[in-house]
């Protein structure tokens, strides 16, 4: 026990007082939250910006209607589009020129709406990108507003009046937990969730490629010879994932720290804002006993892998299979996020390798009971029990064994020797 110690406390001495632990560390939050919130902050500056528009109207009777469509005004009070109305007979007389316009991005669209409109034709929208999903739809869907407005007039409706008798409601999303209610944002809980997510993923990754390269170059350096002439093979193994483990949670508990500061700087400024970022300490706690779980189910395995591995291009061969692992049920999760107490989502948080994902984000969305979640904890300590037994076995034999990459059928005697 004490040269298992002596091992972990060498791989934290190695690895957390480095530069790259210390900018990992500081940087890991700021990169989160730019990758969570870095797209709808682009986005809101985009928005500040007017935005030119053609708009070729071939019926030849929307022209007088559209520019109320578009006379919404950003915050800065300038008009959020510039709108050009004209006809095809003009269009096609500067058809080049437009086209121009567009390549040299003095315009964002134009947009044609056809003759045949009235009967449910297909508008045309050209641009210099036409990525803007929710752009390209917003024109869309002003346009139809005013062509159904016309053909209500036509049909002697009032479109206004209809507009007074439609009500648009707003909504309040509220959580029930644990017999109390709390207004939430609608989507808060996904990006929470989100987040955890991605840092689960990455840092699971991160810190079990950690332990198989770590194994590899001790044993390509000849280093681990020397190593195991005071100890052996199991305990060397096992001093090297749990130290490699040990910095990541030493990581982890600091970026809770950093959490709760700057959750105290938010009170403290701003009282208001913990509505919207609250996060239950259960969720951090939670977050850190499944980093642990996940990190030991794959740590193992991936050192095993380095100790049979000669070079980094076999490691990296033999690692896929265990990399998929992890990579399956972070795919699966985005489906979690639409219903948490699917029958299918409570079974597959049971497996081991799926449950520190799915196990997780159930706890973040809904709460599943208490024994459910410490139930799934003990099936996969049992797998990491298990997974540590196969692990110290092929470590064992092939922690010194050089040259060509090892068979499935040498594996499997690996395993079953004595």
């Amino acid at each position: 026990m004490n040269k298992i110690v002596t091992i972990i406390k060498r791989e934290i001495m190695t690895k957390v007082f480095t530069r790259g632990f210390i900018v990992g560390t500081v940087l890991g939050p700021i990169f989160m939250i730019g990758i969570s919130f870095g797209p709808a902050f682009f986005l809101s500056l985009s928005e500040e910006k007017s935005v030119s528009l053609v708009i070729v109207d071939q019926t030849n009777q929307l022209s007088p209607h559209l520019p109320a469509a578009f006379s919404d005004t950003l915050a800065n009070g300038q008009p959020r589009f510039i709108l050009t109305v004209i006809d095809s007979i003009t269009y096609e007389r500067q058809r080049a020129l437009f086209l121009q316009q567009l390549e040299d991005k003095q315009i964002k669209a134009v947009v044609i709406i056809p003759s045949n409109a009235w009967e449910g034709g297909t508008l045309i929208y050209m641009g210099k990108s036409i990525s803007d999903m929710e752009f390209i739809q917003l024109v869309r869907d002003r346009i139809n507003q005013e062509l159904n407005r016309l053909k209500l007039f036509r049909a002697g409706i009032n479109p206004d009046v209809i507009e007074q008798l439609t009500t648009r409601l707003k909504i309040k999303t509220i959580k029930i937990e644990k017999g109390q209610a709390r207004e939430k944002q609608l989507g808060q809980e996904w990006v929470t969730a989100f987040v955890f997510l991605i840092i689960l993923y990455m840092t699971s990754l991160l810190y079990g490629n950690a332990t198989m390269r770590g194994v590899l170059e001790e044993k390509t350096s000849r280093i681990m010879e020397v190593l195991l002439s005071s100890t052996n093979a199991f305990q060397l193994m096992m001093g090297k994932v749990f130290g490699v483990g040990m910095v990541g949670l030493i990581q982890y508990l600091l970026w809770v720290a950093m959490a709760l500061g700057v959750f105290a700087f938010a009170a403290a400024s701003n009282p208001a804002l913990l509505k919207y970022i609250s996060i239950s300490p259960v969720v951090f706690f939670y977050f850190i006993v499944f980093f642990l779980v996940g990190y030991f189910q794959i740590s193992t395995l991936y050192a095993a892998v380095g100790a049979m591995s000669s070079s980094q291009e076999d490691a990296q061969a033999l690692s896929t299979p265990i990399t998929i692992l992890v990579v399956i049920p972070f795919i699966i999760s985005f489906t979690v996020v639409r219903d948490p107490a699917s029958t299918l989502v409570q079974v597959l948080s049971y497996v081991p390798f799926f449950t520190p994902m799915l196990m997780f984000l159930r706890i973040t969305l809904m709460m599943p009971p208490w024994y459910e979640i410490w139930g799934a904890i003990l099936i996969n300590l049992a797998a990491i029990v298990a997974g540590t037994w196969v692990s110290a076995k092929i470590y064992r034999t092939g922690i010194l064994l050089y040259g060509k990459r090892p068979t499935l059928p040498e594996i499997i005697r690996w395993i079953r020797y004595n």
